[in-house]
């Protein structure tokens, strides 16, 4: 039920992104009309610390929808041992494109191959993947000899931009320390 629960939060944020790039307008984010089921009311540091806030479209800040589904506000239950959260959809994929290519690294058009055949709750298969998209896949390729590691930072960004929607915008840590559910409640119970 947990899981329904968050494909419904991600369809009505989906909604709310005009451009179909996995991203919501920051005002339109905190905007409630009578008619939303949900409220959403993080603070942008809490945005910012969990990947969600984007402030590099143009001076106009946004909200990545895969890091928001799977920040720890989105959780249900915690304990010392699990936290029930939202289910990364983009762990699928990437189990997918593992078992397919079954080796570290792959090659841009293997890659591109096996991702135009791949599907999402919100992307087709049998699709064509954008030009820009490709030659960043190739940039990424040339940048390491000429193959694609697939658990590297520039590959997670390139499956980002192919599935907006369902994989996370990868950050780098400015603090290594583990966010979870009571990680964060504690800090807001201190500020």
């Amino acid at each position: 039920w947990q899981n329904q629960e968050c494909h419904e939060m991600k369809d009505a944020l989906m909604s709310m992104d005009p451009d179909g790039t996995g991203r919501v307008p920051l005002p339109r984010f905190y905007s409630k009309s009578q008619t939303d089921v949900y409220h959403f009311s993080e603070s942008t540091d809490y945005l910012k610390q969990v990947g969600a806030y984007d402030g590099s479209a143009g001076g106009a800040p946004r909200v990545r929808i895969a890091n928001y589904m799977l920040g720890p506000s989105n959780c249900i239950a915690s304990s010392t041992y699990y936290s029930i959260c939202c289910i990364s959809e983009c762990e699928s994929l990437l189990n997918q494109l593992e078992a397919n290519v079954q080796a570290p690294t792959a090659s841009p058009s293997r890659l591109v191959y096996l991702v135009r055949e791949m599907s999402s709750s919100t992307v087709d298969s049998h699709r064509e993947l954008p030009d820009v998209l490709v030659d960043k896949l190739q940039s990424i390729a040339d940048h390491h000899g000429g193959d694609v590691p697939l658990h590297g930072r520039l590959f997670s960004q390139w499956m980002h931009h192919a599935f907006p929607n369902e994989c996370p915008f990868p950050q780098i840590a400015e603090d290594v320390t583990a966010l979870d559910p009571r990680t964060w409640k504690a800090s807001q119970a201190v500020a």
